[in-house]
C-alpha cells in the first residue's frame, strides 16, 4: 500500500489542491507548490475547508484511492470511493454471509473472537505485568471496565477524539476492502448500513482505536491538544498533528492487521460456500 495524503486547512492560508496530469498540485500561500504523483497514494484524508477541484477528485477514484473528508470536530464524514457500474469481484460469494441466521452468527462468533484478541493484545502493551494472564482475553464487560479507568471521565471530550481516530482507521480499511474486490456496504454486525463491512471491521479492531485515544490523552495533559467551543469539544491543530503522525507510526500495523482480518473473511467465505455446495 501507498502513503496517506493529509490536507488540513492552515488557519487561512488558502490551500488549494488541483489536478496536473497523473499528478495532483497542492498549493498554500507562503509556502511552494508541491506535486504528489497519485500512484504514490494508498488514501487521501483531507481535514476543514480545503478547495479541491473535482478533477483532483476523479484523480483519485481513477487510481482507486479512498478520499475521507472531515470537518474539525470529526462529526461531519463523506468517503468518496471508486465507482464503476459493475458489482464487486467477489459480490455474490460475500452474500453467504447473509443467506441465513446460521452463516451470519459463524461470522459474529469469528468477528468477537478475533475482536476479543486484539483486545487482549491492547491490554497487554498497556497491563505488562499482567501479560500472562490475559492471554485468552477477559470479556467484553471487563475490557470495558478497564478502558473506563483509564479514558477521560468526560464522554464527550473521548468521543471528540475517538471521531478523528475511528475515521483515520475506516479510511484505511476502505482502501483494503476496495482493493480485495469486497462490497464495503454488506456489512454482517452492522448490516443494512452505509460501509457496513467497514464498520464490522473497524469493530473488530476497535481496541486499536482505544490504544491511541489513551495515548492521545495521556499526552494532551501538558498541551493544548482539545479545546470547548461552545457546547462542542474540538481538537486543535496541534491535538490533530499528535493524532496524525501517531496513527502513521501505528499505520504498517494496522495495515497487517487489516489484511490478516480480510483474509480470514476471505477463508471464512470459502467453507461456508464450500458448505452450501
Amino acid at each position: 500500500m501507498g502513503r496517506t495524503l493529509y490536507l488540513k486547512d492552515g488557519g487561512g492560508k488558502g490551500l488549494t489542491v488541483l489536478r496536473d496530469g497523473p499528478s495532483v498540485l497542492i498549493t498554500s500561500r507562503g509556502k511552494a507548490s508541491r506535486r504528489v504523483p497519485a500512484r504514490l497514494m494508498s488514501r487521501v484524508v483531507i481535514i476543514g475547508n480545503v478547495r479541491v477541484d473535482a478533477a483532483a477528485i476523479t484523480l483519485f477514484t481513477e487510481n482507486d484511492i479512498p478520499v475521507v473528508f472531515l470537518n474539525r470536530s470529526a462529526e461531519e464524514v463523506a468517503v468518496v470511493v471508486p465507482y464503476n457500474h459493475r458489482l464487486p469481484d467477489h459480490y455474490e460469494r460475500q452474500k453467504v454471509f447473509l443467506e441465513s441466521l446460521q452463516n451470519a452468527g459463524r461470522f459474529r462468533k469469528w468477528a468477537d473472537t478475533r475482536r476479543m484478541l486484539i483486545q487482549s493484545n491492547v491490554l497487554r502493551r498497556i497491563y505488562r505485568s499482567l501479560a500472562p494472564r490475559l492471554k485468552y482475553g477477559i470479556g467484553e464487560g471487563n475490557y470495558q471496565e478497564l478502558l473506563s479507568g483509564m479514558k477521560p471521565q468526560d464522554e464527550e471530550r473521548w468521543m471528540a477524539v475517538m471521531n478523528v481516530v475511528n475515521n483515520l482507521l475506516r479510511g484505511l480499511i476502505v482502501g483494503h476492502i476496495t482493493k480485495a474486490g469486497l462490497d464495503p456496504h454488506m456489512g454482517v454486525i452492522h448490516r443494512r448500513r452505509n460501509f457496513g463491512l467497514v464498520l464490522d471491521i473497524c469493530y473488530i479492531m476497535g481496541a486499536e482505536s482505544d490504544m491511541q485515544g489513551l495515548q492521545f490523552f495521556r499526552c494532551a495533559k501538558n498541551n493544548n491538544y482539545i479545546e470547548k467551543k461552545g457546547q462542542r469539544w474540538t481538537v486543535t491543530d496541534a491535538g490533530m498533528r499528535n493524532i496524525i503522525q501517531r496513527f502513521e507510526n501505528r499505520r504498517q500495523s494496522l495495515e497487517n492487521m487489516t489484511a490478516q482480518i480480510i483474509d480470514e473473511i476471505f477463508e471464512l467465505m470459502r467453507e461456508l460456500n464450500t458448505s452450501r455446495a
